[in-house]
Order: C-alpha cells, then structure tokens, then sequence
C-alpha cells in the first residue's frame, strides 16, 4: 500500500482565510416574530435563542430586570420551581434566562425531540409567570451574599463602581448597585415589569437539528397574544455625565492589594475604524503575548495577570485595562501602564508583533464561528446594533488583514489618548 504522506517535509504555511459570513434561513414564527435558522440535522441537539428587547435600560428599579428574568423559570400559574426544575431534568435539557441592559434572553438546549415536548413548558414560562415570593426571596438573599462578598474584594468594587465615571450614575450603564438594593424589591416590582416586556419585538435563533416539525410547533408558541403586535414601549434617553475628573481613588484599609482599572470612550461596531482598535488592543493587552503582560507581569513582575479589552454596548463602548497589583507597587504599576500606551502611540509596532497578534485575532474570530450555536451567537451579536453579518464580519476580516503598522499608530493616537483616560485605584496606592 503506498504510503502519501512526506514526513520529511512539513505542511506548507497557508494564510488564514475567511469566505464571508455563511448563508442561514430568515424567516417569520406566529404573527410577526423573526426568525433566524442555521441547521446541521447530524448533531441531534437544537438549540432556541429568544432575544426580547427588554432590560434593565427599562426598570425602575435597580436588580428589577434581572430578577424577573430569573424568576420567570420559578414558578407559573400551572407549574411550581420543582415541578419546572423537575420536567427540565428529565427531558435532559439545560434553560438559561438572564437580563443585559437592553435584553432578556431566553436559551434552551435539548435533544431534538425532547424540544417539542418541551415548548408547553416554555410557553407556560413566558406567558404566566407567578412570581413566588418565597423563591424571589431566596434568589435575592443568595445574590445578596455574593454581591457582599465580591464588596469585600478591591476588584469587585472597581468593576462594580467604574462605569459611573464613563457614564453617571443617573446612566443605565452607570448605575451602582448596593446591598441594600436587594431589601427594596417586592414581587409586585416583579409583576409590574413584566407587563411593559415588548415580546412582541422578539427575535428568534434556531441552531442545530431544525425541520418541518420544529418550525411548525414553534410556530403554534409564537401566535400566543402576548407576542402579536401590540403599542410599542417607548424608550427612554438618558444624558451620558462623564465624569471631569480623571483620577479616582477609593481607599480600602486593610488591603494587601490595589485593582488599578483604566477606561476611555472610544468607537463601537458600527464605525469603521473598529477593526483597528480591536487590533491595537490585541496587541496591548488583549491576549498572553501581549505588551501589557511582557512589561507589567514578565519583566517587572508586579502583577500575575493583566488585560485590556473593548466592551460594545447599543449606545456606547469603552476599552478598559485591569489587573490587581501589590498595594507597595500600585504608583509604579499605573505609570508603566502608561509607559505602555505612550510608547504603542509613538513608534509603529513591527511587522513581525503586528501579524502575530492579528493571526491570534482573527484565531479567535474563526473559532467563534465553528458550529450552527456559534453562528447564531454571532448573529445575536451584531443584530442589537442593526448590523448586517454578511457585510459587518467581511468588512471586519477585510480591515484586519489590510491593516499596517502606521493603521495601529494612528488609531492609538485617536483614541488611547492617556489626558482622556479615567484611572481608578481601588485599595492602597502607597
């Protein structure tokens, strides 16, 4: 038998490519609600993504989004947390229910056939809740105890208390919460919210094992009146009140450690320059081999891990750096840190740093496509933003690869300017 292999020889090098966001199905459930399809009938596994434009942009009260959306599974006019909890185990299937800032998200992964038997089940979820208080309030004494015990850590405090610098805190984004948030809500809270959720604006994601039978049974759940067009919720506007103040200072006795968080505005998604930035961070601090962990944890040693990373929100983005340093360091920690940006806004990096982290980058971005559930996150992604995948991820991979050195030079000089920056040090700083 001849044998083709050359082991010689190793493989030739090949270029990363990417051939464009892959073809999915859109199409209508019920009455009105879009839905987006990416089938691969091999896996036997479907998984449901139900987006509902409803978050806590929306509440009234701090905590009141998230906990309606946890508490939905708790409990139904017809069904109790056991019974629900029960039902879910036995079908061998896994439900996950969270709130964003602008979204509750319904997920449900289960073996094709178990799906259909189980939409009752979802539909008695969504359409009505109970709102037990007893569970309401166990679910908010535990959330209580982690938010104290996280307030007990200089990182839990920064990142709780951060966002108020970029946003104020009269800003969804820049609300603090606080312990004694999780005493003032009542299960009417729960109710009240629940009657302006605009689940007649969902979007609905099927990933995986998807046929006739599957779109036909979702169908009969979408014609449920709670998700046929009614009045619209108009969405309030809120003023972003940046802080004036660059350096923040919260003072933490008997801490060993500082956090150190920096922040600055910059683009989202929908501006062009946003694949430069996503690579500019790649290469300061955004994965293992970038600049921020050679200085700050391999030469100098003064933290065990620090990163840097861009979060994109509807109506706003910010790029952060953080790590926790010994409280002794903490000066020197945030002047190299700043060392670090002045020197990436003042010579081009080579060519050589350039195409590693972007190969890491584009990597990653690869990854996050491989498979129906991956695809349809991807849509879940862009679709909040009103971006179209087919053009926003090409247009992305397009910028990436043709980006230069002087790209990554300018873009840090727009954006990372270190005057704009919000330093916030949480602990001791001497």
């Amino acid at each position: 038998m001849k044998n083709d292999i050359d082991r010689l020889n190793p493989p030739t090098l090949k270029s990363l490519q990417f051939d464009g966001f892959p073809e999915y199905h859109s199409g209508v459930l019920g009455k009105n609600i879009p839905c987006y399809t990416f089938e691969n009938n091999s896996s036997g596994v479907v998984k449901l993504d139900l987006a509902i434009p409803t978050g806590s942009w929306h509440q009234q009260k701090p905590l009141q989004a998230s906990t309606t959306a946890r508490m939905l599974s708790e409990g139904t006019k017809s069904m109790n947390a056991f019974a629900i909890a029960e039902a879910i185990d036995f079908n061998g299937a896994h439900i996950d229910i969270g709130a964003s800032h602008h979204y509750i998200n319904l997920s449900i992964y289960a073996v094709y056939d178990k799906l259909l038997s189980m939409l009752p089940l979802i539909q008695s979820i969504l359409t009505e809740p109970s709102f037990p208080e007893n569970e309401m309030k166990t679910l908010l004494a535990n959330n209580k105890q982690d938010f104290a015990i996280s307030s007990r850590k200089v990182m839990g405090i920064a990142r709780r208390v951060f966002p108020a610098f970029l946003f104020g805190e009269n800003h969804p984004y820049g609300k603090i919460l606080k312990e004694s948030d999780f005493d003032n809500l009542a299960a009417e809270d729960l109710f009240d919210f629940y009657k302006q959720i605009s689940f007649q604006e969902s979007k609905a994601y099927l990933s995986g094992h998807v046929d006739g039978n599957v779109m036909s049974e979702l169908d009969k759940l979408f014609a449920n009146p709670i998700f046929v067009a009614k009045e619209s919720f108009i969405e309030s506007s809120f003023n972003i009140e940046e802080a004036t103040e660059k350096r923040h200072y919260i003072e933490v006795a008997e801490a060993v450690q500082s956090a150190i968080v920096f922040g600055v505005p910059v683009v989202g998604r929908k501006h062009e320059d946003f694949p430069l930035l996503m690579l500019a961070n790649t290469i300061l601090g955004g994965y293992f081999g970038s600049r921020l962990m050679k200085s700050i944890r391999e030469e100098k040693g003064l933290t065990y891990g620090i990163s840097s990373g861009i979060s994109t929100k509807p109506y706003s983005a910010h790029l952060s750096i953080q790590t926790e340093v010994k409280a002794e360091t903490t000066s020197i920690a945030v002047d190299e840190i700043f060392k670090e940006i002045s020197r990436l806004s003042t010579k081009p990096v080579s060519n050589e740093e350039l195409n590693t982290a972007r190969n890491y980058l584009f990597g990653h971005f690869l990854r996050s496509m491989d498979g129906p559930f991956q695809l349809s996150d991807r849509l879940q992604t862009v679709h909040p933003e009103g971006l179209l995948p087919e053009i926003y991820y090409s247009n992305y991979w397009n910028k990436a690869v043709s980006a230069t050195p002087d790209d990554i030079l300018n873009t840090v000089r727009k954006y990372l300017i270190p005057e704009n920056m919000h330093v916030l040090i949480v602990g001791k700083d001497k």
